[in-house]
């Protein structure tokens, strides 16, 4: 007989990983940890709010709430196929009674390691010795199915994702429209964000880099007091999140003449930008794709100077898998959202940054930012 299909097609996916991994059931968070696993819980369930343990077995899904989230649970969970329990009174009295009706007594039950800490492993443990011996659940530690599923994103992720990267290309734009030198990088990583609100966004995806001239060689720069400066490379790292997915976009602008250095710099990183969106592809290594943008900065001498990855995974994190670096052990797929971001940073002089966010869709990188770019003549294309 075939398996009954969820209305969350999720669910299917994470059901298919449990058999493959020889588990009864996966448990996101656990009892207690608060704000852990967030971004698990609301992309298996849709669960929007702050505290909340995931069950997925082979037949069925529970959420169980609180008394403050039991309402909102039903509203964003049930529709997505998840059974409201209602975690009520102490935790061990909720927990035996949870375990019960769940039908995870004496189970094999995985728990998501990246969403469930040391404590939270102990404090289950704890619990368990409420209920008989034969009843207590066998926690295990589960390979990464929730991390898995996210490193591809479906047809609703990309709108979501979209929608992110337009309000970030709309909010970078104002903010160069209206950016002198004078203006401070802390005040330019407030007018980013106030664009962000005003163009319909939640919040900002991360704290906004700002670097003028030399703060620009520190990749992850904090916006200080400091003027942005003219005739010198402002490196602006900004992203925005809308509907819980993100966007990250870099650019590096002149506010003012742009001298032979910059030039040969900016001309360097675009190139190498260039080449790793017209040469990714599914199949590939994520270090061979790292290579692709490398190899160009090796070739003009500045390779000691791009020290971090190519990109990183983008969507209900700003950072997430796959990772596209040296060390990266992944292989892009087909539906993978990543960055594509290669600097060079010079101590003394500043950096140059130039970062895109690009889907894998048809074998091929589909560029999803259209914020301004300068090309290595200087123009905004």
């Amino acid at each position: 007989m075939a398996k009954k299909r969820s209305p969350n097609a999720r669910l299917d996916r994470i059901r298919e990983a449990l058999d493959e991994a020889k588990l009864d059931a996966l448990m996101i968070s656990s009892p207690g940890e608060e704000n852990l696993g967030m971004a698990s819980r609301y992309y298996t369930s849709g669960f929007t709010g702050s505290a909340g343990v995931v069950l997925v077995t082979r037949e069925r899904a529970i959420i169980a709430a609180d008394f403050r989230y039991t309402e909102q649970a039903e509203r964003e969970c049930v529709p997505r196929g998840f059974e409201v329990f209602p975690a009520l009174g102490g935790r061990k009295e909720w927990f035996a009674k949870f375990a019960g009706e769940a039908g995870i007594a004496g189970k094999r039950v995985g728990l998501a390691t990246h969403d469930t800490t040391y404590a939270g492993r102990l404090s289950l443990t704890a619990l368990s010795r409420a209920l008989p011996a034969a009843d207590r659940p066998k926690w295990l530690p589960a390979p990464d199915i929730i991390g898995r599923l996210r490193k591809v994103k479906d047809p609703g992720e990309l709108v979501l994702l979209q929608r992110a990267i337009d309000i970030s290309d709309a909010a970078f734009e104002g903010l160069e429209r209206d950016l002198t030198p004078e203006t401070t990088e802390v005040r330019a990583a407030e007018m980013f964000a106030a664009n962000v609100k005003a163009e319909g966004g939640d919040d900002i995806s991360f704290e906004t880099i700002v670097a003028g001239g030399p703060n620009g060689a520190m990749p992850h720069a904090h916006p200080t007091a400091a003027a942005v400066g003219a005739d010198r490379p402002i490196v602006i790292d900004m992203g925005a999140k809308s509907g819980g997915y993100c966007s990250d976009l870099t650019r590096t602008i002149v506010l003012g003449k742009r001298d032979a250095k910059f030039r040969e710099i900016y001309e360097v990183v675009f190139e190498a930008q260039r080449a790793a969106i017209e040469g990714v592809e599914v199949g590939m290594k994520t270090t061979a794709a790292h290579m692709l943008a490398q190899d160009v900065i090796d070739r003009a001498g500045y390779g000691d100077r791009f020290g971090h990855g190519l990109g990183h995974g983008v969507g209900l994190a700003v950072h997430e898998d796959p990772y596209l670096g040296k060390s990266g052990a992944d292989t892009l797929e087909e539906g993978m959202v990543f960055t594509i971001e290669p600097g060079i940073y010079l101590p003394g002089w500043g950096g140059v940054r130039i970062e895109d966010v690009v889907a894998l869709e048809n074998g091929r990188a589909r560029v999803l930012s259209k914020a301004n770019k300068l090309s290595p003549t200087g123009v905004s294309i």
